[in-house]
C-alpha cells in the first residue's frame, strides 16, 4: 500500500467531524475522501478547533524549528488529533517525531514518504500510580 492509500484509509477509520487542511494537497485529499466533512484552511480565522489536522506538504521547506512550531501551534490551537505525510528530507527525523508525541503509522520506501499519527486521547496513557490511591492522606501524618 503506498502512502497516499495509507492516507486515505487512514481518513476513512478515522472519520473526523471537521478537518483543517495544513496545505492545498491537504485539502484536496479531504475533501475527495470526506465529502460530508468541513474542510477548514490553516488560517481558518473562526478559531474553532477542528477534529483533525491534515498536512501532506505542510512541512516542506521548513527547518526544524519553523516545523516543530508549526506542529506544536496546530497540536495546542487547532486540532487534537494530526496526521502528517513527510517526505525524507523533512527537517524533523523519526526522533524529534516520537519526542513530539507521534507515532509512525506507514513508510512508503519507494517514494521516501512517511506518515506520522498523533491523538492527543492516546498520548500518554494514564500511570497506575496517579490515582487516589496513592495520594497524601494527612490524617495519618504522625505529629
Amino acid at each position: 500500500m503506498n502512502w497516499r492509500d495509507h492516507l486515505r484509509a487512514r481518513l476513512l477509520e478515522i472519520r473526523p467531524d471537521s478537518v483543517c487542511a495544513l496545505d492545498a494537497a491537504a485539502r484536496q485529499l479531504a475533501a475527495e475522501v470526506l465529502p460530508h466533512a468541513p474542510v477548514y484552511p490553516h488560517d481558518n480565522r473562526v478559531g474553532q478547533p477542528c477534529a483533525l489536522a491534515l498536512g501532506i506538504e505542510a512541512l516542506n521547506g521548513l527547518d526544524s524549528q519553523q516545523a516543530q512550531h508549526l506542529v506544536s501551534q496546530t497540536r495546542l490551537y487547532v486540532a487534537p488529533r494530526i496526521l502528517l505525510a513527510v517526505t525524507a528530507d523533512c527537517a524533523l527525523d523519526e526522533d524529534t517525531f516520537r519526542a513530539l508525541g507521534f507515532i509512525l503509522s506507514a513508510t512508503d520506501p519507494t517514494e521516501k514518504m512517511r506518515i506520522h499519527y498523533y491523538d492527543l486521547d492516546t498520548y500518554k496513557m494514564v500511570p497506575d500510580w496517579l490515582n487516589a490511591r496513592f495520594w497524601a492522606h494527612p490524617e495519618r501524618w504522625d505529629p
